[in-house]
């Protein structure tokens, strides 16, 4: 194989490689718009600046386009926070990961909005909760080994926190404020030092009277 034909089938990977990268990012928009059901493939592909002809020549239909997006999109931001949190050399701390993921989730609002909504994604919000779920957890164990973290299931607290960080990301479905950053901090102060007593109504089983 001589070299012109490599160097052409390099610029045909990228140039599908682009294609397919261009479509995905229109049907993210087009599912967040619409929704699953009254999305079409032709607004996807008009938006994405191809034929019809074209999309089918990378997705089978509209449900493989909806998968992928789901997939790929959701797996790509749990990588970057994992990236994110491996950066600090003394280790994750669960403010530090709860921050990384708002600030994704606020700049991917859109494909949070497909993940977390409608009846045609339950599957991919167990699937959503669980990723986020065992990610916290992870981080939660690091900390516990350097530190132990004393009368909580690390389980449970998982998953507690995640349902946390997910009615945070769902406020701004309907809302722009707080960012990402007050959104953290309002999150982090309730973990840390809670509400004040007088909410309550009872001591825990816990307490002594």
């Amino acid at each position: 194989m001589n070299e012109d034909s490599v160097s052409g089938k390099r610029r045909y990977s990228r140039r599908r490689a682009r294609t397919r990268a261009e479509i995905l990012a229109a049907a993210q928009e087009v599912f967040a718009l619409r929704g699953y059901h009254d999305a079409s493939i032709a607004e996807i592909a008009e938006k994405a600046g191809v034929a019809v002809g074209t999309f089918y020549l990378y997705f089978r239909d509209k449900d493989e386009a909806f998968t992928t997006v789901l997939r790929e999109g959701f797996c790509e931001v749990m990588q970057h926070a994992t990236d994110a949190l491996r950066q600090d050399p003394k280790g994750p701390t669960l403010d530090a990961l709860i921050r990384v993921i708002l600030q994704l989730a606020y700049e991917r609002r859109a494909l949070f909005r497909i993940v977390l909504t409608g009846e045609e994604a339950i599957s991919s919000i167990y699937t959503a909760k669980n990723l986020l779920s065992q990610l916290i957890l992870t981080t939660l164990e690091d900390i516990h080994r350097r530190q132990a973290v004393q009368g909580f299931d690390l389980s449970l607290l998982a998953h507690l926190i995640t349902g946390l960080v997910i009615q945070s990301v769902m406020w701004w479905f309907e809302n722009e404020v707080p960012d990402p950053d007050e959104m953290t901090d309002q999150v982090v102060r309730l973990l840390r030092f809670g509400l004040p007593p007088h909410v309550f109504s009872a001591q825990l089983r816990t307490e002594k009277p």
